[in-house]
């Protein structure tokens, strides 16, 4: 009798352990709310390993959208259901990586100066690893490290050769690059993102907590000042742009709003404490985000800044529902007290109008290429101010061979910086060999946009697509 409730009671764990599902909103892309009132939600099921769930079809889903987050209207169909969406479609990974002075120590936290003990490496060859494991036709991937400043090596790219090779451009920082700017890092991380579409997701390794240049040296931090900036400012980001977090805790210190910053954005946070388990989160993340389900739907004509979604899932005996916002980008606005009148129609028609003029409109490129401007330079001086961008490279720095050559500066390399033109993209991307800032970022490569203000050792120049 005894062996019989036994084995009963390890049947029905066994059961409930199956049961033990996760659903989670990873990402809401509302970018085709206003021309097709399409709004797309990847869905994360998972088992209780945290192993995506497999074999879910569109009729195990249910939809429904609230304006307030209290009423909530059923979505009768589908537009489209899409099962594995980041195997299909690819992801857009970003990579954060703790360059602090404290990722220099051993993985138990002791100092010292075996290279091969120190957090640091272990952090690169697990980055390594993730990178060979993208599908080279499809995912992106970018890299960041971050301490007291913020570097941006490449921006989002399919080579993962080329990705890893900018591994080898993380250096020890110096004492007074040393801090953890864990917030100001990952609100800055989301600029990277800036004109891709799909999947994104920005996985974050931290050995510690949030520890603000400016709270803890008594000194303005080089970049931001007296701003600290706050846990709740990269979930707002994040939130706004529909990009997840992923954060990976590496030491035995953790930050306390690290796992809601991952929570609040649909993503989630792994612990990691050695090398094995640092690649298998890697690995969990990346086969996480590959299995989730993307559902596309109209979205409903209720006004409002901002929607709910309720996303429930019934199957296998498991009933689960999870919640998110978007922010929809409605040319009516919020409600309005007293509802919706016929007088809204006016407004809408003199925009429809509107548009048909400007479509009436002729616009055309001014005539030549695009160009750097120098404004200043604090030490030496330009040997040309404005310069056109005609090759397929242009290099800036202190050699009379350099296209921008800046004269009377010790600290400005022969070839400091170059800017390539890609003809097939119709871009220009610098790539920086010395200390070179974008916008104020530290960067080492970035595609530039119009208006971007570069800073080479105290020379400022600002970059012109030559487009109006």
């Amino acid at each position: 009798m005894k062996r019989t409730i036994l084995i009963t009671v390890l049947l029905l764990t066994a059961a409930l352990a199956a049961l033990a599902q996760n659903i989670s909103l990873a990402q809401i892309d509302a970018s085709g709310l206003l021309p097709r009132q399409l709004i797309r939600v990847y869905v994360s099921v998972s088992d209780s390993r945290g192993e995506p769930l497999e074999n879910l079809g569109a009729e195990d889903f249910s939809v429904f959208e609230s304006p307030d987050g209290k009423n909530y209207t059923p979505i009768d169909e589908l537009a489209s259901f899409t099962a594995r969406a980041g195997s299909r479609e690819g992801i857009n990974f970003l990579l954060l990586i703790d360059n602090s002075g404290s990722m220099y120590d051993t993985l138990a936290g002791v100092p010292t100066e075996n290279e091969a003990l120190r957090r640091i490496t272990v952090a690169k060859q697990a980055v390594r690893s993730f990178l060979g494991s993208m599908s080279a036709s499809k995912d992106t991937a970018g890299l960041v490290s971050y301490n007291t400043l913020y570097i941006s090596h490449t921006p989002p790219l399919s080579d993962n050769k080329q990705i890893a090779g900018f591994l080898d451009d993380i250096r020890r920082p110096r004492t007074e690059e040393a801090y953890t700017e864990l917030y100001a890092g990952l609100s800055q991380a989301v600029r990277e993102f800036d004109g891709i579409r799909g999947r994104r997701a920005i996985v974050i390794l931290s050995d510690g907590e949030n520890y603000p240049y400016a709270l803890h040296s008594g000194q303005p931090h080089p970049v931001f000042g007296d701003k600290i900036f706050a846990y709740t400012e990269p979930i707002r980001l994040c939130q706004e742009e529909g990009i997840s977090v992923y954060a990976i805790n590496f030491g035995a210190e953790k930050d306390k709003n690290l796992e809601a910053i991952a929570m609040e954005t649909g993503g989630a946070v792994f612990d990691a404490a050695n090398q094995q388990e640092l690649a298998g989160v890697y690995s969990a993340i990346r086969r996480r985000v590959a299995g989730e389900y993307l559902l596309a739907y109209r979205a409903t004509m209720s006004p409002a800044d901002k929607k709910y979604v309720r996303v429930r899932v019934q199957a296998s005996g498991a009933d689960l529902s999870a919640v998110r916002f978007y922010f929809a980008s409605s040319v009516f606005g919020p409600p309005l007290p007293g509802g919706l009148t016929p007088l809204l129609a006016v407004p809408f028609v003199a925009a429809l109008l509107l548009v048909w003029l400007l479509t009436l409109l002729r616009f055309e490129k001014r005539k030549g290429p695009a160009n750097l401007e120098v404004l200043s330079t604090q030490v030496g001086h330009a040997a040309t101010r404005i310069l056109p961008l005609k090759g397929a490279q242009t290099v800036i720095g202190g050699s009379p061979r350099a296209d921008l050559t800046i004269v009377g500066n010790a600290a400005i390399k022969e070839q400091h910086a170059t800017i390539g033109f890609d003809d097939k993209k119709h871009r220009y991307t610098l790539v920086g060999s010395g200390n070179v800032t974008v916008n104020n970022q530290t960067v080492k490569t970035k595609i530039l946009e119009a208006g971007d203000v570069l800073n080479v050792e105290g020379a400022t120049i600002v970059f012109d697509d030559g487009e109006v």
